[in-house]
């Protein structure tokens, strides 16, 4: 009889069934076999909240019964989380139907995915761990209770019908808010004039020292006028070396990879969203196809744990004295402390194998591969690196009632940034001819206007941290939300950053206002903690669920109530209906938003919105009139229909603007020419079109699809001096767009 092995992945099936041959059988379960269904609540709220699992992936389960029938031992290896845990359970619950000896069936589990430690695990296998199990469970009830009963009125409310599309999540919902309130802060945000002083000094050589302190107090002048005075002041003073400081600091090691670190580094230093690097990761787990075989690259990438196994420690600093030499690596072994609640199943990430560096495996990884995994290599390997040496100094300087001061610092030895380098250091250096008493002459005080600055938006890597530092979600689910948020149009990315869209925005006010808890932040995090009180069984998964439900299912009464009186959620604008002078409100309607009028259904009067109008909240109204005008007037045109020869004017749909044609009999639409040749097949116009995926404007040949050309930026002209190119307006000049042409003439 052969020993069948379960584990999610066909790819890891693949690696694992390669290691281990006869007389194993290794199968893949594709995922959960089991879920709530998609139909319906699958949620009994009156029995203790028991959910009611559907069976998924039929055909495999039933090659899984097959195969379960003929083994001597099922090893149900799954991942060793929460998710992995209710595979495992959901397995054992479809075979124990046709496999009735509970001791067939074994549970080990594994961090890497190598030969020794895949026969490790099955040689010394355990039981399933039904508190993780209870675990999951209870965060699918809670997801499921909020999803499936807070969209449809979701929808009602904004859409105006239950099948409008919006939804609502119990952990997306508290990241879109993080966002929003980021916005609000930029709203309200008053710039404030600063300016900075700084002071050329000179005795056997000139340097600069930068003004701190005004009768031994923190002073900045706030204008231009105290700036000049202060320059003034100084001119007439004698600058005197008050006090040198000379020191060494030391700068330690990053710790190894935990998800939400490497989501973050490879989001910074690679450029990846945190979706495409956990699928990378997954490829380096499974494994990669080497000329030895399949192997997996790198441990278990959904983890929160630092912690590093002592051989792979051991392996690494071998390999950095060998490579590197003694005096980088650190004189003791070093370890990490985890945070509070972190899960420790899993190890941090690291390379399986250490001897496999990314640049000997380099030619057998994709481009997107070998990047992530070198990232990966670095972090472990730095982390047995000696620290790296800074000599840094500070000089403090008297001019009258004024301070000045200069720092620099300088690296004396480069330790782990050898390897694994940081930001370049933009620090000066102290002149080391400075003696304490010395005077100096002051040659000339230069000054600099600046403003403060508003809160930075969050990128993806900045929500992700948010989102670990308040304890909302867990490690697995960090790119699914900052993916969700985005496909669902409630957030854009635009020039790394995360901007709330007006449906996002609305979105969180009515959650806001009708069921706060989905969008605070502590409520979230507290939930989070249940789960872990769970996982180690000192709490119950129904009394986790009766604790939330009880104020939640009063709120859901409340709303359903208010949306048989009349409309409960209302965004009123500053737009001033022209029909009958009343306050026109935001409406939304398959994808896109326009404005209707207050008094409907006496008066009916719409005007559509334009894709990206810029907007802003004062007072719970949302500010629009002034920029809609704009766009209106600029929206103008003097193009006629080709059909009928009348006026054609300019609309704004879901799809980007477009012309119509004002014969209310003729209704003929175009798209909206640039009065541009398409470059590259010099025949079609480029015209204006709006892409949404993207949620951005592009210009495309009106001859597609024979003609495939786009570009991002709007065209000017065709390029005098290439033919091949298209001039683009870029920081005040016109450029070709042609990358071997290099036309460029500023903009009068």
């Amino acid at each position: 009889m052969t020993r069948l092995v379960i584990v999610e992945s066909p790819t890891k099936a693949r690696t694992i069934g390669k290691y281990l041959g006869s007389p194993y059988v290794v199968l893949s379960s594709q995922g959960h076999v089991r879920d709530l269904p998609k139909k319906e609540l699958g949620v009994d709220v009156e029995n203790e909240f028991t959910p009611k699992f559907e069976t998924k992936r039929t055909k495999q389960v039933t090659k899984l019964r097959q195969a379960a029938k003929k083994a001597r031992q099922i090893y149900l290896a799954t991942d060793n989380d929460r998710e992995g845990e209710a595979i495992a359970y959901d397995l054992y619950t479809i075979l124990k139907r046709v496999v009735k000896d509970d001791d067939a069936f074994l549970r080990p589990v594994f961090n890497e995915i190598t030969k020794p430690v895949i026969l490790k695990a099955l040689s010394k296998p355990s039981r399933i761990n039904v508190n993780k199990v209870e675990a999951q469970r209870t965060r699918r009830i809670l997801d499921r209770l909020v999803g499936y009963q807070v969209s449809p009125l979701l929808s009602r409310a904004i859409a105006g019908s239950q099948f409008g599309g919006l939804s609502a999540g119990r952990v997306q919902s508290v990241a879109l808010r993080f966002l929003c309130d980021r916005e609000a802060e930029i709203a309200l945000f008053v710039r404030e004039e600063y300016w900075e002083i700084y002071v050329c000094l000179r005795g056997e050589e000139a340097f600069t020292a930068s003004l701190t302190k005004k009768n031994g107090k923190k002073f900045v002048a706030s204008s231009e006028t105290e700036a000049n005075k202060t320059l003034k002041e100084l001119q007439g003073e004698e600058a005197v070396v008050k006090s040198i400081v000379q020191d060494t600091r030391l700068r330690q090691p990053p710790p190894p990879f935990i998800t939400s670190s490497l989501q973050r580094a490879a989001s910074s230093s690679l450029g990846f969203a945190p979706k495409r690097t956990m699928s990378i990761a997954q490829q380096l787990y499974e494994g990669v196809r080497l000329p030895q075989g399949d192997v997996g690259l790198i441990t278990y990438m959904r983890t929160d744990s630092v912690r590093m196994s002592g051989s792979a420690v051991k392996e690494a600093r071998q390999l950095i004295a060998e490579r590197y030499g003694k005096d980088y690596l650190s004189a003791k072994t070093r370890h990490y402390r985890n945070k509070k609640r972190s899960q420790d199943a899993h190890e941090a990430i690291r390379p399986t194998t250490v001897s496999l560096g990314p640049e000997k495996i380099a030619s057998w990884l994709s481009p997107d591969q070998r990047k992530l995994y070198a990232l990966i290599y670095k972090r472990f390997l730095s982390t047995q690196m000696s620290e790296a040496l800074y000599k840094q100094g500070k000089v403090t300087i008297t001019a009258g009632r004024y301070t000045l001061e200069a720092t620099g610092s300088t690296l004396v030895f480069d330790g782990f940034l050898t390897l694994y380098p940081r930001e370049k250091n933009s620090d000066g250096k102290i002149p080391n001819w400075l003696r304490e008493g010395q005077i100096l002459a002051i040659e000339r005080v230069d000054l600099q206007q600046k403003f403060t600055e508003p809160p930075r938006r969050y990128s993806e890597a900045g929500l992700i941290s948010i989102l670990e530092k308040k304890g909302i979600g867990r490690p697995s689910t960090y790119a699914t939300i900052v993916s969700v948020i985005q496909t669902r149009d409630y957030v854009r990315k635009k020039n790394g950053s995360l901007y709330p869209t007006l449906l996002g925005e609305e979105v969180t006010e009515f959650l806001k206002q009708y069921f706060p808890e989905t969008v605070e932040a502590h409520f979230t995090a507290q939930m989070e903690k249940d789960l872990d009180r769970i996982e180690e069984g000192q709490f119950s998964r129904a009394d986790a669920l009766q604790e939330f439900y009880d104020p939640f299912s009063k709120r859901l009464t409340r709303l359903e109530s208010r949306i048989k009186e009349g409309k409960p959620f209302r965004v009123m604008t500053d737009v001033v209906c022209d029909k009958c002078k009343s306050p026109m409100e935001l409406r939304y309607w398959k994808g896109s938003h326009f404005v209707g009028c207050s008094n409907y259904p006496e008066c009916r009067n719409t005007r559509s919105l334009p894709a990206e109008l810029p907007y802003r909240h004062k007072d719970g109204v949302l500010i629009i009139a002034e920029s809609l005008e704009k766009v209106e007037k600029e929206m103008e045109t003097k193009a006629t229909c080709p059909v009928c020869g009348e006026p054609m004017t300019t609309k704004s749909g879901r799809y980007g603007r477009y012309l119509r044609c004002t014969n209310p009999e003729c209704n003929k639409t175009t798209s909206i020419p640039t009065g541009v040749s398409c470059p590259s097949c010099e025949k079609g116009m480029l015209v204006e079109r709006y892409s949404q995926k993207r949620r951005q404007t592009f210009y495309g040949c009106d001859n597609y699809p024979s003609c495939r050309y786009a570009m991002s930026e709007r065209p000017v002209k065709a390029c005098p001096t290439c033919g091949h190119g298209v001039l683009v307006e870029k920081k005040g000049k016109l450029v070709c767009n042609n990358k071997n042409c290099s036309y460029s003439k500023e903009i009068k």
